[in-house]
Order: structure tokens, then sequence, then C-alpha cells
């Protein structure tokens, strides 16, 4: 932000202005009047300088933990991507996306033990459904179910159903036949923190398994209930991080969450965000976050990763 002098008339006015560069040149302004008024006064016109263009640039979008000039920083890199995207060729624009699906992909995978390499995840990729049955290798066909689950939630309906969730993880464990694929876990379960010496449980336990349901109802309604009016980072982090806490299936429900994360996004016009890329960070945000029960932590986590993005 910075202050302007006016001259009108010939007398001189001063204003407090903010330009963005999204998809054109936008200048928003607040009234000072014919001084620059002193500190306090100047922080409040500030606050009402940024109160203006966060009601304009995300129309007045809830919020919980972040700031308003955190999400108006957020926006503007979500129009700036959204612009530079349009004016890609169709070849261009298909091949930014292959290589954010495939670096989602193999980095989601291999931060869960799959021991797959990009070029895997590259040739996953290529498959298409009348040559599937001729994949031989696990790894590949565990990587292409992953493709299929990503293009799901990116070309899936706004919204959450409880169907939705168990296709979903039915689709990306398909090569996972004992760990029940598509299916809700039937006894309690238990987040282990691994090492190469030991695997020591975490200071939390999701519920037991006969509240599973009634637990995931509650989440998709709350979902529903705010996807149209709390802004974008927050309801993706908070998807993320309230649906690994029910842990609801067997298996997977890291690579589920990282894909609701993305279907938050997608349904508010973001772009794809690779959270895992820096897998132990990622690890420490989300065990740090259910451990102590901080939602503000894994939200500003999930935000600094978007603001990151390249």
């Amino acid at each position: 932000m910075r202050t302007r002098l006016k001259v009108v008339n010939g007398r001189q006015y001063y204003y407090l202005e903010e330009s963005i560069r999204l998809e054109k040149p936008v200048v928003y302004s607040v009234f000072l009047g014919k001084r620059i008024p002193a500190k306090k006064e100047l922080e409040a016109k500030k606050e009402g300088l940024l109160a203006k263009m966060y009601g304009s640039l995300l129309a007045g979008a809830e919020r919980l933990f972040l700031s308003r000039e955190q999400l108006v920083e957020a926006e503007k890199l979500r129009r700036r991507y959204v612009q530079k995207v349009r004016k890609l060729g169709k070849v261009a624009r298909d091949e930014r996306e292959e290589v954010d699906a495939v670096n989602f992909v193999y980095t989601t995978l291999t931060t869960e033990g799959v021991p797959i390499t990009r070029e895997d995840a590259n040739l996953a990729y290529k498959f298409d459904r009348k040559n599937v049955k001729n994949l031989r290798d696990e790894n590949l066909r565990v990587a292409l179910d992953m493709i299929k689950g990503l293009r799901f939630v990116k070309e899936g309906k706004k919204g959450l159903t409880l169907d939705f969730l168990a296709r979903l993880h039915g689709i990306i464990m398909a090569q996972y036949g004992e760990r029940a694929p598509g299916e809700f876990r039937s006894k309690q379960a238990y987040i282990y923190l691994k090492s190469y010496q030991r695997a020591e449980e975490i200071g939390f336990r999701p519920p037991a398994h006969q509240e599973v349901t009634k637990k995931l109802r509650e989440l998709v309604e709350w979902y529903n209930a705010n996807e149209g009016t709390l802004n974008a980072i927050e309801l993706a982090a908070l998807l993320h991080l309230r649906f690994y806490m029910i842990h609801p299936f067997e298996d997977g429900n890291k690579r589920v969450s990282r894909l609701l994360l993305n279907k938050a996004l997608f349904d508010k016009g973001y772009p794809l965000l690779n959270i895992s890329k820096d897998s132990r960070s990622y690890f420490d945000a989300l065990i740090t976050a259910v451990e102590r029960r901080d939602e503000k932590a894994f939200v500003q986590f999930v935000y600094e990763q978007f603001i990151a993005r390249k």
C-alpha cells in the first residue's frame, strides 16, 4: 500500500492505494483527507482498504484462521495462475496438467512407501483404458489408479457424499484387495510414526469403527454447508485434516486426504496443490496438528505451501 497525492480543483488530497495486476490492473483506494493521518488512524485506513479488497476479490468469503491479507495474496496468485494458463495453447496446457499430475502421483505414492520412479508415474499417466490390461507391474497399476483418482475428484460434481468417498478409495486402492478398497474399516485404527528402529503410536487415536459412518456423515454435511461460503484454503486444509483424524479406511487414508484437499481447491477454481512435495514438513505439520488438535497450524501450513507453489 502507498499514499498518493492528488490535486483536485487546485486543492491537495491524499489517498491510500493498492494496485493489483490481475486479469487487468486494478487500483483500490480509500480517501485520507487533506493530510496524511497519524499512525493509528492510518492503520485503521489500511484495514479499511484491505477489507475493501477482500470483499471485491473474495466476495467476502468467510474465514476462520487466516487473515484477510493472507487470503488476498492467495487469491492474487490464483488469478495470475488462471490468467497464465488461459494464454497457453491446448498442447502446452495439456503438458502442464500432465507434469502437475505426474509430480502429485509420484510424491503421494513415494511418501507411502510405494517404490515407483517419476518415470513410472509418467508412463502410467500415458496409459489409457484400452491398454490397461497389459500393465503387469503392480506399482505402475497403483500409479495408474492414483491418476484415475485424481481425475475422479477433478471431474466430479461439487460437494461430497459418503458414496463419493467410498468410490474414491475403491479407485485408488484397487490393487490392495486385502485392505478392503471402498469399504469403511471394521476395527480400531491406530496411527504410527515409523523409524528404522521402531513404530510408535502417536498421541491421538481415531474414533472407534462403530463411529466412522456417523463422523463421516457429519464431515460431509459440514463440507457441503461450507463449500459455498468458506474460503478455499481453509476449506481444503480442514477437509484434509478432519478426514484424516477420522481415519475411516483400513489403509490409504493419507492418499484420500490429499485428493480431498485438491477436490476442495478444484471446487473453488484453484489449481492442484502437491502438499507432500516436502514429505518431512508435511508429516511434521500433519501429525503435530493431529496430536495437538490444532487446526490453525495445519491451515497455516497449507497456506504456506500454496503461496510457495511453483
